[in-house]
């Protein structure tokens, strides 16, 4: 099996296992007042993850590079740490530092025999299927985004049909042709996803790409686009429409991507339309890569054979 055929495994088995996930999840909501007492951080796919809980908090919990956390550890009293492998060099500084200044520490990984799950002082576990193979990240960061969702949002009162949001964003990704150079543009929500979109695109695709805040990008990417690029808006905000509408007329390759509008899909609860939202972009980001990798004939990611990517290992673990 090559690694990207790996990673088409891995992504297919969010359909059975992403459901079986939320129901673990279930009563690890934070109250408000302990949502203002946490804080959370990882690093690469789930740093991503871990800012969506921040927002899907309103931010009362606090997001942090782990690199960062020494400057805040005095206002807070409990660190949630995602990690995966519960491996990378930074997350388990960070529980140390933790530990030093007395705060409690909660591990969110894959690998209960980890550094990290024996170090912390509880653990969550979360349980999904794996090729065994290194692969680009994409199943291990949809249960990380879950599990770290569940202390802000009450999964018990969360009803989302992953299967017809999957079945949504794989037919949405079939027309979306990258370029060279792409932007993804993320709103006050999907700004995280907008990192992790162009992580894979360097993973998978070897390919540049921008992550891009929607009200930022207006003031200053927008003036680095040329003929040729390629920009993706995770977004049903009107502002997002305006861009999209006003790049195209200007000549350059802009893709509106929305989950609903309030004249379709949106008409159920909050919750289950923002969790509901995030999946849809989360797996229409990893479809529309791994369709482009397919489009250029592509067999392995590209990061398994490039040439740093030693450096990166000694610098991550």
């Amino acid at each position: 099996m090559s690694t990207l055929d790996a990673y088409e495994q891995e992504v297919s088995y969010q359909v059975e296992d992403i459901p079986m996930l939320m129901q673990e999840m279930k009563s690890r909501w934070l109250s408000k007042e302990e949502q203002l007492n946490t804080l959370i951080t990882g690093s690469g796919d789930s740093f991503a993850a871990v800012m969506l809980a921040e927002r899907l908090s309103g931010f009362r919990i606090q997001c942090i590079d782990p690199f960062e956390l020494l400057s805040m550890i005095a206002s807070r009293r409990i660190l949630y740490i995602v990690s995966v492998s519960g491996s990378t060099r930074a997350v388990l500084d960070a529980m140390d530092r933790a530990h030093r200044h007395g705060m409690k520490v909660v591990a969110i990984t894959a690998n209960a025999e980890s550094k990290l799950a024996r170090g912390a002082d509880s653990t969550i576990l979360i349980r999904f299927k794996r090729t065994g193979m290194l692969t680009a990240g994409s199943i291990g960061f949809t249960a990380s985004l879950v599990a770290s969702a569940s202390l802000a949002v009450n999964m018990d009162d969360v009803s989302v049909d992953v299967k017809d949001v999957f079945s949504k964003a794989s037919d949405d990704a079939g027309g979306i042709v990258l370029a060279e150079h792409n932007y993804i543009v993320g709103d006050v929500l999907t700004y995280p996803l907008a990192v992790y979109g162009s992580a894979k695109l360097y993973e998978v695709l070897g390919a540049r790409a921008s992550y891009c805040r929607l009200e930022q990008f207006c003031h200053m990417e927008v003036f680095s686009l040329k003929e040729g690029d390629k920009v993706l808006i995770l977004s049903s905000e009107e502002k997002a429409r305006m861009l999209a509408d006003g790049l195209r007329s200007n000549g350059i390759d802009a893709t509106l991507l929305e989950y609903c509008n309030n004249e379709d899909r949106c008409n159920g609860r909050y919750e289950d339309e923002t969790l509901s939202r995030l999946l849809y972009y989360t797996f229409l980001l990893q479809i529309t890569v791994l369709n482009n990798a397919k489009r250029l004939g592509l067999r392995e990611c590209a990061f398994v054979n490039h040439r740093l990517l030693g450096l990166s290992s000694s610098l991550i673990y």
